[in-house]
């Protein structure tokens, strides 16, 4: 058993000492899980002190992705000191006044690191449309963010994409010089 043991103990200490054998394939990477859901992201910016509410620079708020991030900052640049801007109106709710209030909320996987959200708005006050649009959502460093919104019904005020809007406004500013 004496003779057992010591070759086992020589085996085990050289291998501890040896370099380690190299790997041939990649090590795993998991991909960083989305803090909360699609539908999660979406419903928190509608609630009370969600990321929309009393901003006074809506593009300063960290719920868009870098691409619109972007446009939102060349809008912003472009913009003279003396005008409002291209948000005219709270982007989430799409109002000035009112209290939205959520009437359904949809998810949809939309591809790799890409959710479609689904909602439907309406408000506390009677007498108010209902405004139904989807969020076009990436996933940015483990977080969901805006890239777009598609407008399917908004009242009377009906809307382009949010960001076809931001790009006619951005050439409008350009073309007034």
């Amino acid at each position: 058993m004496r003779s057992t043991l010591i070759p086992s103990a020589v085996a085990l200490a050289l291998a501890a000492c040896s370099a380690p054998a190299a790997r041939t394939e990649a090590p795993e990477v998991a991909a960083a899980p989305a803090a909360v859901t699609p539908e999660a992201f979406v419903r928190s910016l509608y609630e009370d002190g969600g990321p929309g509410t009393g901003a006074e620079s809506y593009e300063a708020l960290p719920v868009w992705s870098a691409r619109t991030r972007r446009l939102m900052a060349e809008a912003a640049r472009l913009t003279p000191a003396d005008e409002i801007g291209f948000f005219d109106a709270q982007p989430f709710c799409d109002c000035q006044d009112g209290t939205p209030v959520l009437q359904s909320v949809t998810a949809v996987a939309a591809g790799e690191g890409r959710a479609d959200v689904a909602v439907v708005q309406g408000f506390a006050e009677p007498g108010n449309d209902v405004h139904r649009k989807t969020y076009n959502l990436v996933l940015e460093g483990g977080q969901w963010r805006i890239d777009d919104q598609h407008y399917e019904s908004m009242g009377e005020f009906p809307y382009e994409p949010m960001v076809e809007r931001l790009n006619g406004w951005i050439a409008e500013a350009r073309a007034r010089g």
